[in-house]
């Protein structure tokens, strides 16, 4: 006798009738409306409820009763109906690219929703949100980006979208947190062992660590020192000095650069000591030279740094070895004689890695502080005088 007429579907923000409607001869009465078993309207004799501005929490449920009368009396009847509501847009879904968001990229966030098919022709405005603050105002482009993306532009986001005419209906997005990641955290300089001295290997490690969420990019690296660079930008992450010398001390740095994107990191300098075994050697004469005997020494003096090092010494004249090494720092020339004139010098080495220096030439000759001509001139006139002297004594 009684059923309760509704559109097959409504959209949210529509405005809606109903109808308590009776089989039709018969007369009714007392009509009353129900949401979720809850009186919203008692209308009397009068069929119909007008919903305004329907929204989606008022789809679970309505129905009516009426009196209808039949068989000489009014009996009560309902009818009753669940109202299909359809959304005219869905919740918009914020979205980010590129992701993740890499330093110095190009950003764009996109506010996406989609509108139902039987409203195709619903006019959608978007708005954008950064921290609570609004970053870009309502209108037609449902994009929102920036260039160069700095540590600034990190933040929370969210989005809105509103209908432009009828019912503003207005959907706001989740939150979405943009970060800006690091492809490879800030590299540092790592050395091998803590103290570096002459004739070690000293090998550098430009270390960073990749991020777990970009894999598809290779790393190069190159390394300096007090700001030159010592070795270009390559796949390795480290340098290497075979038998480094005190002249590879210095200030190092590394750069770490990606090969498919834009960005170099640098790391801080690291100075590194390369210790000193010994000092440059130094050829001397022994100054009191042995007249008598006709004796020359050179010695070959330096400073040794450490208590376990072993030394070996070597002499030239004229760029010819006249001894081999050996842990003598001496040479000895037993009769000295003009022909002893030369350019002499020496060399020093460790006997464990093979660290050799050489020291500055001394000439000994006509040209020379020790001539040995004059050595002999001496001679002959100390043999002078002791002949006369034992003349006298005669």
């Amino acid at each position: 006798y009684v059923i309760l007429q509704a559109p097959l579907y409504v959209h949210e923000g529509d405005d809606v009738t109903l109808r308590c409607h009776h089989y039709p001869g018969y007369p009714g009465r007392q009509t009353i409306f129900y949401k979720d078993n809850g009186i919203i309207r008692n209308w009397g004799s009068y069929p119909q409820l007008r919903i305004n501005n329907i929204n989606l929490g008022g789809s679970r449920g309505y129905k009516c009763t009426k009196e209808v009368y039949h068989n000489l009396i009014y009996y009560q009847h309902s009818g009753g109906t669940s109202i299909p509501m359809k959304e005219i847009f869905t919740t918009p879904a914020i979205k980010v690219t590129p992701f993740p968001v890499i330093k110095g990229d190009d950003v764009t966030v996109t506010c996406h929703t989609n509108v139902s098919p039987y409203r195709p022709e619903t006019e959608l405005q978007f708005a954008f949100h950064k921290d609570m603050q609004n970053i870009q105002s309502f209108n037609s482009s449902n994009q929102y980006g920036f260039q160069s993306a700095k540590k600034e532009n990190s933040g929370r986001y969210y989005c809105e979208a509103k209908t432009v005419s009828g019912r503003i209906i207005v959907k706001r997005s989740k939150m979405l947190n943009i970060e800006l990641n690091a492809i490879f955290t800030q590299p540092e300089i790592i050395m091998t062992v803590n103290e570096m001295t002459e004739g070690d290997n000293m090998t550098l490690t430009c270390h960073t660590i990749r991020s777990g969420l970009i894999t598809d990019t290779e790393l190069e690296f190159a390394f300096y020192r007090d700001g030159q660079n010592v070795q270009e930008f390559s796949l390795s992450d480290r340098y290497e000095v075979k038998s480094a010398e005190t002249n590879h001390s210095g200030n190092y740095s590394c750069k770490v650069r990606s090969s498919t994107k834009n960005i170099t990191r640098s790391s801080e300098e690291v100075y590194i000591q390369i210790q000193e075994l010994f000092s440059k050697p130094e050829i001397e004469m022994i100054p009191d030279v042995d007249i008598e005997r006709n004796q020359m020494i050179l010695t070959c003096n330096t400073i040794v740094m450490r208590n376990d090092i072993e030394l070996q010494f070597a002499f030239y004249k004229n760029g010819q070895k006249i001894q081999e090494f050996n842990s003598s720092h001496q040479y000895v020339i037993p009769s000295t004689q003009l022909e002893d004139s030369g350019n002499y010098y020496c060399e020093v080495r460790t006997s464990r890695n093979g660290v050799k220096k050489r020291s500055e030439e001394l000439t000994v000759g006509q040209q020379g502080e020790y001539d040995p001509a004059v050595i002999q001139n001496m001679i002959r006139k100390l043999d002078n005088k002791n002949d006369n002297k034992n003349m006298e004594n005669s």
